[in-house]
């Protein structure tokens, strides 16, 4: 009896996670899947965990859980070798493969403008996102007690897609919140939205961007477009506009990229990007695979984008793709399928666009983005907390902050 194909899948998000499950149906297999985490990081909410809205476990669910029956290793790859069908590990421990699925998503990207690396604050993790919070809730804490300034409550958001417009909604519903708490300081918070570009939500109809703007802006937000951030100090963000906007907290969500190493072992595109075939394979590789934020997968002239439908259509096709390998099938080409996208701006405010070209705005689809949502999370635990949580924030509006801040 010949032995079962080594297949080995590099990370967990929702890319990975859709390819081991549709992969493990096979009896043919054996996967082993790989990620320094233990968990599944359910990354659209992030922004929530930073500003009080959900705890952390809400949105990670662990690995083995989601997995059951399913080989896991947690650890760092340390480097791929695609010539000896091997990974080398952190602790130096080599792991060897048949087919091996990159997904190992995105991480956050500066475009090397000065000073954002030491000053600003990012949102790809559980321990950014924590930070993030803590640096927020911390902030009316200091200047209550005069040990900083009262300029330190002035909070930027950079970038102005789906996560930049979500952080800064949010943001501002915070700083409502938290009147009651500060009434003293409360005032002197504001929140700036900037945008290099010429409107928000590029990727939508300008309808929904010129709505998302007027809805950020009933929030108190300030909009500033084609404002493209030049550098940075500890306490000022410097617009290539010649604007100067002093700060006090800086989140930046202006970009996100693949991780530096995929370059060291095949050619890259946008982003950093690995290029893959029309079968979702490396190019120059039979049998390393590329999936999610990693892939650059160019469809109608355009790279798809780095979101999670994308990601787990990837997976799931990339498990039909190696299955058609193991059996000397056809390999079948990878098309996706375009769900719609959409955007949160806050309570009741959302914009949304389906495929048929139909816009929704408001209500509407602001209870389309919470059913999408829980829908995606893993694990019934998490949905059921998920949104106990929501329906308390949405009774308790406006009575404090949501999460406290445990140092």
């Amino acid at each position: 009896m010949s032995r079962p194909t080594k297949i080995v899948v590099i990370g967990a998000g929702f890319a990975g996670l859709a390819a081991v499950k549709a992969l493990r149906r096979n009896p043919d297999v054996d996967v082993l899947m790989i990620d320094r985490h233990p968990y599944q990081l359910f990354s659209p909410l992030l922004y929530q965990v930073a500003t009080g809205g959900l705890p952390e476990d809400d949105i990670a669910y662990p690995v083995r859980a989601a997995l059951p029956g399913v080989s896991f290793l947690r650890g760092d790859v340390a480097r791929i070798q695609p010539e000896k069908n091997s990974l080398r590990m952190a602790d130096g421990t080599d792991v060897s493969y048949d087919h091996l699925v990159i997904a190992t998503g995105s991480v956050g990207t500066t475009f090397g403008i000065p000073g954002v690396e030491q000053y600003a604050l990012q949102m790809k993790n559980i321990h950014e996102a924590r930070a993030i919070k803590q640096r927020l809730f911390g902030t009316y804490e200091e200047v209550q007690e005069s040990r900083l300034p009262r300029e330190s409550l002035r909070v930027v958001v950079v970038g102005g897609g789906p996560t930049g417009v979500e952080v800064a909604g949010a943001v501002a519903e915070l700083q409502r919140s938290l009147h009651r708490e500060y009434p003293a300081i409360a005032d002197y918070a504001s929140i700036t939205l900037v945008e290099a570009g010429p409107r928000l939500l590029s990727m939508f109809k300008e309808g929904s961007s010129n709505h998302a703007r007027e809805e950020l802006e009933k929030l108190g937000v300030e909009v500033k477009l084609n404002s493209a951030v030049d550098r940075m100090y500890e306490s000022d963000l410097h617009l290539g506009t010649g604007e100067i906007l002093p700060t006090g907290t800086v989140i930046w969500a202006a970009g996100v990229a693949a991780p530096e190493k995929l370059g060291d072992i095949g050619v890259t595109g946008p982003g950093r990007r690995l290029l893959v075939d029309e079968y979702l394979r490396m190019q120059g590789s039979a049998n390393v695979w590329v999936i999610g934020d990693s892939a650059a997968f160019t469809e109608n002239d355009a790279v798809l984008p780095m979101v999670a439908p994308v990601a787990m259509q990837m997976g799931r096709h990339v498990a039909k793709t190696i299955t058609a390998v193991i059996t000397d099938q056809p390999l079948p080409a990878f098309v996706y399928t375009d769900k719609g996208q959409m955007a949160t701006i806050g309570r009741r405010r959302a914009v949304a666009e389906t495929p048929q070209g139909i816009s929704l705005h408001g209500t509407a689809a602001w209870l389309a983005w919470l059913g999408l949502h829980v829908g995606y999370l893993a694990g019934g635990r998490n949905r059921v907390s998920v949104i106990a949580d929501w329906g308390w924030n949405y009774l308790a509006w406006g009575l404090g902050p949501r999460r406290a801040v445990i140092e």
